[in-house]
């Protein structure tokens, strides 16, 4: 691999456990809960990046939506395009180079399908031990039969602002996917000032709303000034909006999740809590830049992350079909300046202020 080296390395499946072992990066995942435990030379130890390659791949495989989100970072339209079946084998075949890549989160449109192959590459990534996932907005109910079927976990996104239907659009896909037997079914939330009164009322609606009794968390997404929220009327919570609304799902014994980009506004939050040793242990600042997980576009190019696109120093990113992955992008100095820095700063974002 043109000079790069790695200390030798396992990968076993046993049952639906995967083994990954070497000598200071080792994980294990479970292909059918998706629990997950990662060390390094010894339990004690967290290793700041994986040599082998990303754990994680967002792969956006459709930019077709006609939801129009106003706070919608890509600014898709039902205009989009498809990434076909033949790209997608070749950027799986070249980014799990180590048999190191245990789940993909798919870059989908609202109704899951607009990507025609989409349900030949679960199966492709299946057959490879590979867990998929997605986020969808509305799905019939014979396609929340094949998520269910070859999904992992499946979030759905509440779009409260700009798309008609709001929370009980989301709740009624919620209940859609769980009764189809899926126990991962999660709603996306994005926060932002504009949103953050109807984020407390849907904290109220997963104790009361039978629609939500399957539902395994509320996951709360950052705002990012880009792509449609630039120009929108939506303005990013401020660190105690953020820290109220943590410590009021906390106090309800809510499970909730966050991206990881809010992960030094959450350690902000739960300062003095007596727990909060406990907490911070489940969570984990940014992954991108090189550390656990890669997003590769739709024309096969990747980035540190899906909100790198089109950023300073990231205009094009790096074509994942013709070049030497570990090589030229995992270990690239682009890539090693941005690991560094996210190690130097915990995990806080080093291209937007969240």
């Amino acid at each position: 691999m043109k000079g790069f080296q790695i200390n030798s390395f396992s990968t076993q499946i046993k049952g639906n456990w995967k083994y990954f072992n070497s000598q200071d990066y080792n994980y294990r995942f479970n292909l059918e809960n998706g629990y997950f435990a990662r060390w390094g030379k010894t339990f004690d130890d967290d290793p700041p990046y994986s040599r082998f390659g990303p754990e994680i791949a967002d792969i956006e495989i459709s930019t077709i939506c006609g939801m129009y989100c106003p706070y919608c970072y890509k600014a898709n339209t039902d205009k989009g395009r498809n990434m076909s079946f033949e790209v997608f084998k070749k950027v799986i075949e070249k980014i799990n180079v180590n048999k190191q890549l245990i789940q993909v989160a798919f870059g989908l449109g609202a109704t899951g399908e607009e990507n025609p192959d989409i349900w030949d590459m679960c199966k492709a990534l299946r057959e490879q031990n590979i867990i998929p996932n997605g986020t969808v907005a509305n799905v019939t109910e014979e396609t929340a039969k094949k998520i269910a079927a070859h999904f992992g976990a499946c979030a759905v996104s509440n779009h409260f602002l700009g798309a008609a239907g709001g929370n009980n659009l989301c709740y009624d896909n919620v209940k859609r996917l769980s009764d189809c037997g899926m126990k991962q079914v999660n709603i996306h939330y994005v926060l932002a000032r504009e949103t953050l009164e109807n984020a407390y009322q849907v904290l109220h609606d997963i104790k009361t709303d039978s629609r939500l009794k399957g539902l395994n968390a509320l996951v709360f997404l950052s705002l990012k000034r880009k792509g449609r929220a630039l120009n929108s009327n939506v303005h990013q919570l401020k660190s105690n909006e953020f820290t109220g609304l943590i410590r009021t799902a906390l106090s309800m014994n809510i499970s909730i999740g966050f991206d990881s980009c809010a992960f030094p506004k959450f350690s902000e939050a739960t300062e003095g809590l007596p727990n909060r040793e406990k907490l911070l242990m489940m969570a984990e600042g940014c992954e991108s830049f090189g550390r656990f997980s890669l997003y590769v576009n739709v024309d096969g190019r990747c980035f540190p992350c899906s909100f790198c696109e089109h950023e300073t120093g990231w205009k094009k990113g790096f074509d994942v079909l013709t070049t030497d992955f570990m090589s030229d992008v995992w270990n690239s100095p682009e890539f090693e300046n941005g690991r560094k820095a996210l190690i130097k700063t915990n995990g806080a974002c080093p291209v937007f202020e969240i």
